[in-house]
């Protein structure tokens, strides 16, 4: 009997149980059913959330995308930089030096700063569509956007018109203005893009301090030995060819093959200024030749990047005041 009770007893149980199971297992899967519809649904919005946040915003035209001949200048006068490779941001104007073209609103203000002269008629080229230009004057400019900047970190980009500007800020940032503006902003930033500059040319490989096996490709001296008056040219290939001075680099400009063998297509060249000991670009310096003063190979071009202080230098120690342009060996010796 008990064995029988027992055996009633025990497959009670075991029902039981099995009921307690299935309920546990219906009670899961409903959950589960729940968790994932509702999961679906967040995840649905997560998912087109991450979608909305992961559009990629059209890819804003920088400076040096899709060059072509747009501008008949083909080097900036006052850093050197190529006029197609950023004719985005270039612009045109006169001055009572002469006409010129920069590459931008940053080279235009250093030229202002540097001769201590105003410019007129000033024409801008329009970002988005550079074979454009239009009177400054009357452009809109965007300035701090997302847009890479031209010799400086703050780019300064023109529009024909508010409407095009206000469609460029909604997608890449910055802020609307005029020419003065941006002008006024690109003078503000000179000290410190200068130094920026310089920075990332070093960096780069652009510009390279010679070191004390460098040689004078002209006269065999070492450059390193006269850090007041050595001169550089950053040739297409990446190699550098060092000077011990202005002499020896006017020299070499006018007869390169003399040297070394070979024409050379000069991407950059650097001269050490007279006036502060930095490395400048050699395009937009002020020359004083047959000064009193002297350097390594004897009469020399001495370098200023402001007009005034070359005045000045010129009252005391003699010479006159060239360009770049000028620069050749006879009126080097005076000749």
């Amino acid at each position: 009997m008990h064995k029988q009770v027992y055996k009633k007893t025990g497959a009670g149980n075991r029902l039981l149980e099995s009921l307690v199971i299935c309920f546990f297992l219906i009670c899961i899967s409903v959950t589960a059913a729940f968790a994932m519809e509702h999961g679906n649904k967040k995840g649905d919005g997560q998912g087109q959330m991450m979608m909305q946040g992961e559009k990629k915003k059209p890819a804003v035209e920088h400076p040096m995308m899709k060059p072509k001949m747009y501008s008949e200048v083909k080097r900036c006068p006052n850093c050197g930089m190529m006029i197609n490779m950023w004719a985005r941001t270039r612009h045109s104007f006169s001055h009572p030096e002469g006409d010129f073209t920069t590459c931008s609103i940053r080279c235009l203000a250093d030229k202002v700063e540097n001769s201590g002269d105003m410019v007129t008629d000033t024409q801008v080229a329009i970002y988005l569509t550079p074979e454009i230009t239009f009177p400054a004057e009357k452009a809109v400019y965007v300035v701090g956007s997302s847009a890479k900047g031209t010799m400086t970190m703050n780019s300064k980009i023109a529009f024909t018109d508010a409407q095009e500007a206000e469609k460029f800020v909604a997608e890449y940032g910055g802020h609307i203005t005029d020419f003065d503006g941006a002008f006024k902003a690109a003078g503000m930033e000179l000290s410190k893009s200068r130094m920026m500059i310089d920075a990332k040319r070093k960096k780069t490989g652009k510009i390279k301090e010679p070191n004390e096996k460098d040689t004078c490709v002209v006269c065999g001296m070492y450059p390193a030995r006269y850090p007041k008056h050595n001169a550089q040219i950053w040739a297409k290939g990446g190699k550098t060819i060092h000077f011990c001075s202005t002499h020896c680099f006017v020299n070499f400009n006018a007869e390169p093959a003399k040297y070394v063998g070979k024409a050379v297509m000069t991407k950059m060249a650097w001269v050490t200024l007279f006036s502060d000991g930095m490395y400048e670009s050699a395009f937009g310096p002020y020359y004083v030749v047959g000064s009193k003063v002297h350097g390594p190979m004897g009469v020399e071009a001495l370098p200023f990047k402001d007009k005034k202080n070359a005045q000045a230098f010129v009252e005391n120690n003699g010479g006159k005041i060239v360009s770049f342009l000028e620069l050749t060996p006879a009126v080097l010796s005076g000749k």
